[in-house]
């Protein structure tokens, strides 16, 4: 075994890929999920089911010591009824909570999956020095996640990695998933159910996307970094909403061999600016690759739809 980690969040839609990708890489690793509703399959991990928010109940769940913790666990539902204070309770208390419990045991290493949100920028050249400006619940929750392990990290000399992520795009491990509202997701399977696409937008908008198996090629690789650093995690090319929709039109009428109608919105005349994101201070200390596996991952949808 290559070392034991504990994945918060690890049966969610980032977080069942790194337990795939951290299990086949041979650690021994633990999944923290509030309530176990599905496994994947084939593969060998263990569930702890706990609620971060409970930090009595994190103390008496955590009992073993973890070299490493890679914390996805976060409610990213805006939608829902009160979601401001169960962001507050589970992505910023229950971010402190873990740190508690963790740093008595000695972990090594403390990898934190937040979210470019925290520049409330969606337009300009966006570095980790752009000014933190959260313009959301979701957004300054997180950011309060990192002020708690930069805390830690001078309290109990914690070491750690802030990861800044983008928009990150993947096959959905399981039907069961309940993020379907997510953009390359949600596409694939507006045109899957009713063989249309119709954005709410002209389609302009520009996002970075960044594929799964990339962000747990460079996670792992962040366990051996000798530093505590914050770092943008992204592709460091945006797209714009249209140009996803056309790819997803591109295998849906390859696939099925039928033509899949796809309309903007004509009444929407905003003018979208270009956003970049960048992530060389990243690529100075590994430098990684991206692999544009949009197509790739919109196939694998419609196989996973079809069953």
């Amino acid at each position: 075994m290559r070392g034991k980690v504990l994945i918060t969040g690890g049966l969610g839609n980032l977080g069942s890929w790194l337990t795939s990708h951290f299990v086949h890489q041979g650690f021994d690793v633990y999944v923290l999920s509030r309530k176990e509703k599905f496994k994947l399959e084939g593969l060998a991990y263990t569930v702890i089911e706990v609620d971060i928010s409970n930090l009595e109940e994190l103390k008496s769940k955590i009992t073993m010591p973890f070299d490493f913790c890679i914390h996805t666990a976060s409610l990213n539902e805006h939608f829902l009824e009160n979601y401001a204070k169960g962001a507050l309770l589970i992505n910023a208390l229950g971010t402190r909570n873990l740190l508690e419990v963790l740093s008595v045991s000695g972990i090594k290493k403390f990898i934190y999956m937040s979210t470019f949100h925290v520049y409330g920028a969606n337009s300009g050249h966006i570095t980790e020095q752009t000014s933190l400006l959260p313009k959301n619940d979701y957004a300054s929750t997180h950011l309060f996640a990192e002020y708690y392990i930069k805390q830690f990290a001078f309290t109990c000399k914690l070491d750690y990695v802030i990861f800044r992520l983008t928009n990150s795009y993947g096959c959905p491990l399981t039907i069961d998933t309940n993020k379907w509202y997510l953009v390359v997701n949600d596409l694939a399977k507006s045109a899957h159910e009713s063989g249309k696409i119709m954005l709410k937008t002209n389609g302009k908008a520009q996002r970075d996307f960044i594929w799964m198996g990339d962000v747990c090629r460079v996670v792992e690789a962040s366990l051996g970094f000798k530093k505590s650093e914050t770092y943008n995690l992204s592709s460091g090319k945006s797209l714009k909403i249209l140009e996803i929709a056309m790819s997803v039109q591109k295998v849906y009428e390859k696939r099925y061999q039928k033509p899949l109608a796809l309309e903007i919105n004509a009444l929407d005349c905003i003018c979208y600016e270009d956003v970049y994101v960048d992530n060389a201070k990243l690529k100075s200390v590994f430098n990684f690759q991206v692999e544009d596996k949009i197509e790739n991952e919109v196939e694998k949808i419609f196989q996973l739809l079809d069953k």
